[in-house]
Formats: structure tokens, C-alpha cells, sequence
């Protein structure tokens, strides 16, 4: 089964992203990959959206870059990150193509195009072949077979200065069940989790919050795991956690709320 993370953090991201895949990560996994909002080492170039992506001996990889952390990834800071792990539909030569995370860089892209989109996916994306068309005549970039690639198009292409809108209409444009977690280059601190059909979950734990698709994952961060409702979309922003219900209305993050009495979290079972 594949497995997703999301980690908003006042601390590097980075080694407990690779602590969290190598908790989710099975022996039949053929890829996995991680994004961060950051800066490699000392360098004072921008913050900007890093990708690494692995598409064999995944475990192996993964257990090796925990360990050398966080000089295993060239020194990569970052206060906001996702993962992924799991099998990719394609193998041989074009995995590494098809492993998430996957990134819009807008339309009419070149090769040194910044990515504005990162996604980060659980469960099954399926997109119209009149949409494909439609977003391929906009000038994005279009692998049918890669569905999620397309989400992240379609999160570009909706946006408007408002993250949460632009996955609200993203997903409203596509069926099936699916979890999503969604960086954007100008939004630097956020995180926007959502899912329809397909478990999420949040918690949090000293000054990091995490959402997942897995609670196993996240038990080894914290015991306090809250199971999201269908439909609810969570936007995490440094150390503020906010949610709406599936018609769009603000309801309360109830992590944060446990926090705040001392009261145990919901406990996943």
C-alpha cells in the first residue's frame, strides 16, 4: 500500500520526512520521493521547491538517507516538506518518470521553468480525456497515464492566490478516491492536505504538525492522531492549523484543540 506525509515543522523537515518513509516504506515498493519549500546548505540562493525521487532498491535508499541525515540530501533545510513511497503502474525504465511527487511547472514550460505545484498522492486519480485535451491546449504539459502529474496542472491552473480554493476546484474536476497533500512555490510556510474517499490523518507533536495517510507512521511521532472527516481540508501554516468541512466552512482543528486542554487525542485504531 502506498503511503503519503505532509510535515510543517519550526525545525528542518528533512530527517523526519525520511524517518516517516522508512516507516511506511515495503519491500514491494518500487518508488518514492520527497519535496521540501527550502534551501540546499549554506547557499543564499531563494527558497524554492526541492525534489528528490528514487525509483529502485527504495527501501535500501530510503534507510541509507535516514541515517546520513540531514548532510544525506546535500545539506537540504526546510521548515515544510512531503513524501510519498509505493509502486508506480509503470516499472522498467520509465518509473522514475512516473514517481511521485509530481509538479506543474505552469504552461508553456521550459527546462528551466521554477516548479509552482507540488503533489503528493494516495489512491486512484482519474481525469476525463476532455480534460487532458482542454489542458493540453492551455500549454501544460500532459501524460495521460500519469494522473497525478495532471492534478498538479489542474491545481496550477486554478489558482489564484488562494490554496485552498485551487485544490477545492482541482479536485472537484476529477473522480475517484484519492488523499492529496499540495505545496506551492509562493506559499513557502503552507501545506494543504485533502482527501475524498481515502483516509487522512493529523497530529501534531512539539512544534511540527503532520498529516498522513498512515497512522502507523505518525504513532512514531506522537500517540495524539486524529482522523480527518470525508471531504475536510486542512491548511497548515507554521504553527497554525486551519480546517474546512467538505462544503467549504471553517470547522475547528481539533488536534491543536487536544493540545491546548492537555486532552488525549483520538486514538487510531
Amino acid at each position: 500500500m502506498s503511503g503519503i506525509i505532509g510535515i510543517v515543522s519550526e525545525h528542518n523537515t528533512v530527517p523526519d520526512l525520511l524517518h516517516s518513509l522508512q516507516q511506511m516504506a515495503q519491500a514491494s515498493h518500487n518508488s518514492c520521493g520527497l519535496v521540501v519549500h527550502g534551501r540546499q546548505g549554506q547557499t543564499l540562493s531563494p527558497s524554492r521547491l526541492h525534489r528528490h525521487r528514487r525509483a529502485q532498491r527504495v527501501s535500501a535508499w530510503i534507510e541509507h538517507m535516514a541515517q546520513t541525515s540531514p548532510h544525506g540530501l546535500n545539506g537540504l533545510q526546510a521548515l515544510v516538506g512531503m513524501g510519498h513511497t509505493g509502486e508506480t503502474a509503470v516499472h522498467g525504465p520509465q518509473t522514475l518518470q512516473h514517481a511521485l511527487p509530481h509538479m506543474s511547472h505552469g504552461p508553456d514550460a521550459t527546462l528551466n521553468s521554477p516548479a509552482r505545484i507540488a503533489v503528493v498522492s494516495v489512491g486512484q486519480v482519474q481525469v476525463s480525456p476532455a480534460l487532458c485535451d482542454a489542458m493540453l491546449e492551455r500549454g501544460y504539459h500532459v501524460t495521460r497515464q500519469c494522473a497525478t502529474k495532471m492534478l498538479a496542472h489542474l491545481i496550477d491552473a486554478t489558482y489564484q492566490n488562494d490554496p485552498v480554493q485551487a485544490v477545492r476546484r482541482a479536485l472537484a474536476l476529477i473522480s475517484g478516491a484519492v488523499a492529496v497533500g499540495v505545496m506551492f512555490h509562493d506559499q513557502p510556510q503552507r501545506l494543504i492536505a485533502a482527501h475524498l474517499g481515502a483516509p487522512l490523518w493529523l497530529s501534531r507533536h512539539g512544534h511540527s504538525t503532520f498529516v498522513s495517510s498512515d497512522h502507523a507512521c505518525l504513532r512514531h511521532h506522537t500517540e495524539q492522531i486524529i482522523p480527518l472527516n470525508e471531504g475536510n481540508v486542512v491548511d497548515i501554516d507554521g504553527r497554525q492549523c486551519r480546517m474546512t468541512d467538505s462544503r467549504g466552512e471553517p470547522v475547528a482543528c481539533p488536534t491543536l484543540l487536544a493540545e491546548e486542554a492537555g486532552i488525549s487525542a483520538v486514538a487510531a485504531r
